[in-house]
């Protein structure tokens, strides 16, 4: 069997995989892989996951390695390029697969890669390597399938990074604290949004996130059966349809969403339904303040909707109005042409210039 020459333990997941990545390489090639450093830093601002020594035909070639687990799009290739491209001339992407299709576009930008199914592309003097369309189905099943936005937590996660994109790059801690999940849910599912080409990290937390129109997209997609079922959501009616105007929330940790934050953000659309958003420990008082202005009254077919409010304060755009992102959302599950075309006026006005400033 062959070994990988190596000066450094692999105990982290990069670098297993950068192990396994070699070791295919050395089987399809007979080029050898040495890891010369882990975590070398290569300029002021960036640390790589590892420099490389590839040895063939007598010749050494010295590479900067940046380890990704998961690669699908061709946007992230060209991201993980440009930031690579800071390191020097010889670098090299390493990942679990890569498909014939970004083989190609990898070629194209010059981005040199290797695989742990034996695609590679390296290209130096002395030395060309292009290989694709390998399939090892053992390694591609070992490695940790990406769970998406399948789940409540990951959910809370993506909206407060969406909502306010400067958290992308906070501490897991002040993260986890907004979205309300544990410390290490929000690091899984940052990772899982790194190895779906949604996000590339760098030092000290700095990351960025690629495409983020799909993931709202994405969002929007799971948000109804995934978490909006869990807000223990009750109905009511009122006598009066104009009630919401002159209600005040403002010391009621509630906020707004649906057609009257709506109404509120665009003054556009006159809501005949109204949803409010309030803080689970404030939903009776909420409640019964309601119950004796606007004789709010228990109907499950009414207009009213009150639920628990899942994100902090410190993420809404206006106090007392939940985030665009979740107006977007509860316009378009109203299936109503008037509400839709609202939303797209919110998506155009305050979705899409944070997640695409300027």
């Amino acid at each position: 069997m062959k070994h990988l020459i190596s000066v450094a333990e692999q105990h982290d997941s990069e670098q297993r995989l950068l192990s396994n990545a070699l070791e295919a390489l050395w089987e399809k090639t007979d080029i050898r892989g040495k890891i010369v450093q882990v975590q070398p830093k290569v300029t002021a601002d960036y640390q790589a996951d590892a420099s490389v020594d590839l040895v063939f035909d007598d010749q050494t070639y010295h590479y900067i390695a940046q380890c990704k687990t998961f690669v699908d799009r061709k946007a992230q290739v060209d991201q993980i390029g440009l930031r690579l491209q800071e390191t020097g001339p010889r670098h090299m992407l390493v990942t679990d697969y890569i498909s014939k299709e970004l083989a190609a576009h990898c070629r194209t930008v010059g981005l040199q890669f290797i695989d742990t199914h034996g695609n590679a592309y390296l290209r130096a003097p002395g030395l060309f390597v292009f290989t694709t369309g390998e399939k090892n189905q053992h390694r591609r099943q070992s490695a940790k399938a990406p769970k998406g936005l399948t789940n409540q937590a990951a959910l809370r996660v993506v909206f407060t990074l969406l909502s306010k994109q400067e958290l992308i790059s906070a501490t897991f801690k002040e993260i986890s604290a907004l979205s309300s999940v544990a410390l290490g849910t929000a690091y899984n599912v940052l990772e899982d949004l790194e190895q779906r080409g949604y996000l590339i990290a760098g030092p000290k937390h700095s990351r960025k996130l690629l495409e983020p129109h799909r993931l709202v997209d994405e969002w929007v997609a799971n948000f109804p059966t995934t978490l909006r079922t869990k807000l223990n959501s009750r109905r009511f009616s009122s006598p009066d349809p104009y009630w919401w105007e002159h209600f005040d929330i403002t010391d009621l940790k509630a906020a707004w969403g649906s057609e009257v934050a709506a109404a509120k953000m665009l003054k556009h659309l006159k809501p005949s339904t109204q949803t409010l958003y309030v803080d689970s420990m404030e939903m009776r008082n909420v409640i019964n303040k309601l119950a004796k202005q606007i004789r709010l009254r228990p109907d499950p077919d009414g207009p009213i909707e009150i639920l628990e409010k899942f994100w902090s304060p410190v993420i809404e755009s206006e106090p007392g109005i939940a985030p665009p992102l979740l107006v977007y959302s509860d316009l378009l599950a109203l299936l109503d042409s008037r509400a839709k075309e609202t939303a797209n006026m919110i998506k155009e006005n305050f979705i899409e210039p944070k997640i695409h400033p300027g």
